[in-house]
């Protein structure tokens, strides 16, 4: 193999390593004391699933590495993907959903957007609990490489202190 060859080799790894940076990646969380908090779930049927952080990260935990519109340095975020939490609760086949905040804030996030760009429902930051301070203690986070790239991700889905999901 020629230097070249090795050279471009490394290049190409670099670069796929590069693009899985930007993914969440898949990460095992060990339990702490996170901030009282509850995600209610309402399917279109009317019935509730309530959620603590704790509970969230029951499902499968995920890492990403991103700024925010609020944050200019990089912090890394860990949570759920919308898309299992939505599987979970039986919303993943609406159209559309409702997340709406603690301050009664509220969005609509298309089905396209989930299914899409992958939608992290953050518990925690920078490794500790995610406060109210820090726009917790449970947040919506898209990478800003997704956010920017994407024609439907927009400001108004990364929500903060959620507290509410519904069928819309």
């Amino acid at each position: 193999m020629s230097k070249m060859s090795v050279l471009a080799a490394i290049a190409a790894l670099a670069l796929v390593t590069a693009a899985a940076a930007d993914t969440p990646q898949p990460i095992a969380l060990e339990p702490i004391n996170h901030a009282e908090a509850e995600l209610i779930i309402v399917r279109s049927d009317g019935t509730k699933q309530s959620y603590t952080p704790a509970e969230l990260e029951t499902l499968a935990t995920y890492r990403v590495r991103t700024t925010t519109p609020w944050r200019d340095e990089p912090a890394d975020f860990d949570g759920v993907l919308l898309s299992d939490l939505l599987a979970q609760s039986g919303l993943h086949l609406e159209d559309a959903i409702k997340v709406i905040a603690e301050n009664e804030f509220s969005t609509i996030m298309p089905r396209a957007l989930w299914e899409t760009v992958p939608v992290l429902i953050a518990t925690r930051v920078d490794g500790r609990a995610h406060t109210r301070r820090e726009r917790g203690p449970i947040q919506v986070v898209i990478d800003m490489d997704d956010y920017t790239a994407s024609p439907i991700a927009g400001e108004k889905h990364l929500v903060w202190m959620v507290a509410r999901i519904e069928a819309e």
